[in-house]
């Protein structure tokens, strides 16, 4: 349905054969502004960077919630993942920068300071 926006141009062609061209043209040139500010709230919301999800969360940093034999549960941004370091020791409320991913499951580093993105 909203991809019919990006058709209006072409949609409001037939105003041309149903009215004179001096109730057409105003008709046809509100529809393409209507186009044109639709383009460009589109164009505007496809650059925006992500905000939640895995994308998100890589560079960030968060703080260790829990710790297990092999992995850790990690808070970025209010969402909680399971973690893992490369050998290094975390404890519960250091910091850690998330480095990459493995499906669902984050690899992260160890971090000394604190952060306002921690979680």
């Amino acid at each position: 349905m909203c991809h019919l926006f990006f058709a209006l141009p072409l949609l409001a062609l037939p105003v041309f054969w149903l009215w004179p061209l001096s109730v057409a043209l105003p008709l046809y040139g509100f529809a393409m502004v209507v186009s044109l500010l639709v383009y460009a709230y589109a164009w505007k919301a496809w650059r925006m960077p992500r905000l939640n999800g895995l994308d998100a969360v890589l560079g960030l940093q968060g703080k260790v919630v829990a710790t297990g034999t092999r992995e850790l549960t990690l808070c970025v941004r209010g969402e909680l993942w399971s973690a893992r370091t490369a050998g290094e020791r975390l404890a519960v409320g250091d910091k850690a920068v998330v480095i990459a991913a493995d499906g669902l499951m984050l690899r992260v580093r160890g971090s000394g300071g604190a952060s306002p993105q921690a979680g």
